[in-house]
């Protein structure tokens, strides 16, 4: 089977095209932007405690899980594990991870596929929230998609290191920017409050994981076409 050497160059600066995305990508992006832009509408017609309420019920309580906070409605220490990926601090959190959502599944889709990368970010998600809990287990409400993309992240880096390792590509361009984004959030920790980096941890975690399960399958399949 022949790879191709483009495959392993992520286009990172170029713009992400919707073409180019699955529909599950746009359709969350879609979901995402729809729930701010209501939280935003009832705020300035009258209900200004809108996003307190939308905190409330969607957002990642650590206190859930450990049972020192009492759920306001029925299943929701397991359906705030879906909806806090889903609500976000603001127009420009929003904008943040949308943005690095859609460059990010663009690269990760051509190289490994949209059912597995929707697999990845499903479990980074789960992943994220869980150190989040365990690591903060006092903390206040965690929202943002940001987790589950650092997980696609995490599993981006680890499959085009595999790829760029088999056609003998170099790889310092690589840890190059690994080592750009790790020395942004770091800054951001101290410069920001409220960042869950504990959540950021785990996606990431899990997506190595992942990347590194995928790249095994993907050599055995290989493998295999040898034969």
């Amino acid at each position: 089977m022949r790879v191709d050497r483009a495959e392993t160059q992520p286009r990172m600066g170029a713009p992400a095209s919707w073409r180019q995305l699955p529909l599950w990508v746009v359709a969350l992006i879609a979901v995402c932007c729809a729930v701010e832009a209501i939280i935003i509408l009832l705020t300035v017609t009258g209900m200004p405690e809108a996003r307190q309420i939308a905190t409330v019920y969607g957002a990642f309580w650590s206190q859930l899980v450990n049972g020192s906070l009492l759920p306001v409605y029925a299943g929701q220490p397991l359906l705030m594990v879906v909806t806090y990926g889903l609500l976000h601090g603001g127009v420009l959190h929003l904008a943040m991870n949308m943005v690095s959502l859609a460059v990010v599944a663009r690269e990760l889709t051509r190289l490994i596929g949209s059912g597995p990368m929707a697999m990845v970010y499903v479990v980074s998600q789960v992943a994220a929230a869980g150190l989040f809990a365990l690591m903060s287990p006092e903390a206040g409400p965690m929202v943002g998609a940001s987790g589950a993309i650092f997980g696609l992240a995490g599993a981006l880096v680890v499959v085009v290191a595999a790829r760029r390792r088999e056609m003998g590509q170099p790889m310092g361009p690589l840890w190059r920017a690994v080592a750009n984004i790790v020395a942004l959030n770091l800054g951001l920790m101290f410069l920001v409050p409220n960042i869950a980096w504990q959540a950021h941890l785990g996606g990431a975690i899990a997506g190595v994981v992942l990347g590194l399960l995928l790249n095994l399958r993907r050599q055995s399949r290989l493998a295999k076409g040898r034969r």
